[in-house]
């Protein structure tokens, strides 16, 4: 998903001035997700239900406004944006199923590992992007014959098929910072659905 913001007056609304229900009509062309929506008039955030509501759809995305706006009033929008290749097919089961509903955007920190000449390993750390993602917390439980043994893993992740994520890459989410382990492809009728990585916590 892409993050995108628009500014706007009121002026660019529907109707007139101070009038109640007017409409502004957003320039995506991927389908917006009411996860992260948010919409701000003169700086103050808007309430989704009592003070707007929005039809999510696959190009222009509507925002109703239910108390009055005034032409002199400053509009923002954020919102995220599905590419419009990714809302269709098998992959967008899971762009407009789990990614839609429980997606969050993390930070993506592209690491590369070098080993020099004493088998030591040095890690550097590339330009951070933003990504949507699912994160899952790893709770392995063991049979009784299986006692002492720890877990490997404290995250589970899926991601897009198209997003770009390797093993030893850092996610980053709410402060915390996960190492990426390992990473499989799930698909579907020989179309890539989602990709599975295994995260754990790293203090650095």
């Amino acid at each position: 998903m892409a993050v995108k913001t628009e500014n706007y007056t009121g002026a660019d609304l529907t109707g007139s001035s101070g009038d109640l229900s007017r409409t502004l009509t957003l320039t995506n062309t991927g389908l917006t997700s009411q996860n992260g929506f948010l919409v701000y008039v003169s700086g103050l955030a808007l309430s989704l239900t009592s003070e707007y509501t929005v039809s999510n759809l696959s190009a222009s995305s509507v925002i109703t406004f239910v108390g009055p706006v005034w032409d002199d009033q400053t509009i923002i929008a954020n919102y995220y944006e599905t590419p419009a290749s990714n809302v269709s097919g098998a992959d967008g089961d899971f762009t407009n199923g789990p990614l839609a509903d429980f997606g969050v955007v993390a930070t993506r920190t592209p690491v590369t590992m070098t080993t020099d000449f004493s088998g030591n390993k040095n890690y550097a750390d590339g330009t951070d992007e933003d990504i949507s993602i699912v994160l899952i917390p790893y709770n392995e439980k063991y049979d009784l014959d299986k006692s002492g043994l720890n877990k490997n893993y404290d995250m589970v992740a899926f991601i897009g098929p198209s997003v770009t994520l390797n093993k030893y890459d850092k996610i980053t989410h709410k402060s915390r910072v996960y190492r990426v382990d390992n990473i499989s492809i799930r698909d579907f009728d020989g179309t890539t659905i989602m990709q599975k990585a295994m995260l754990y916590f790293s203090d650095d």
